[in-house]
């Protein structure tokens, strides 16, 4: 027989089952989510800054 599953998520980090009101299993996966977004932003901005960079460098040499 099929057991009944309570209402729950998943961890954004890690992925394990966790109660519905929660975002995160514990602490330590919050603090590794909020680092790993920390160096996705700096990455994406690095990347825009290189874009620019490249688009008026065109428009000058041009």
């Amino acid at each position: 027989m099929a057991e009944k599953l309570l209402q729950h998520k998943h961890c954004r980090n890690c992925g394990k089952a966790i109660p519905a009101d929660e975002v995160f299993c514990n602490t330590e996966c919050k603090g590794q989510h909020t680092e790993m977004m920390r160096k996705k932003k700096n990455q994406m901005m690095f990347m825009m800054f290189i874009a620019v960079a490249m688009m008026v460098f065109a428009l000058l040499s041009g």
